[in-house]
């Protein structure tokens, strides 16, 4: 049965959550093959994953080194992303890891 793109997110967010480099970039390549937007993979995935990351470390909860490591962890699944991103017919600029739609 194939995931739903809510499902893909929801993975999304835990695997930055849970600092894995590794399920992050197996779920990119799962969100390509399923046809799940890369920007939005990035927004509502990759970037909650780090809201929830930053929100641990506000509550005392994490130390500011899991806020790096959940940079770097992003950043390896946008650079899998990055030429779908990049080839897409939609009005989408990439600045390093900042994605912008227009």
């Amino acid at each position: 049965m194939n995931p739903t793109k809510e499902e893909i997110f929801d993975k999304a967010k835990h695997a930055v959550m849970d600092l894995d480099e590794i399920a992050v970039e197996k779920i990119a390549y799962e969100a390509l093959e399923a046809g799940v937007s890369p920007v939005e993979l990035i927004e509502l995935g990759f970037v909650e994953g780090m809201k929830a990351v930053g929100d641990l470390f506000e509550e005392g909860k994490s130390q500011l080194a899991e806020i790096f490591e959940a940079s770097h962890v992003v950043e390896s699944g946008i650079n899998i992303l990055r030429p779908a991103i990049m080839g897409s017919k939609n009005d989408v600029c990439l600045f390093g890891n900042l994605v912008v739609g227009m």
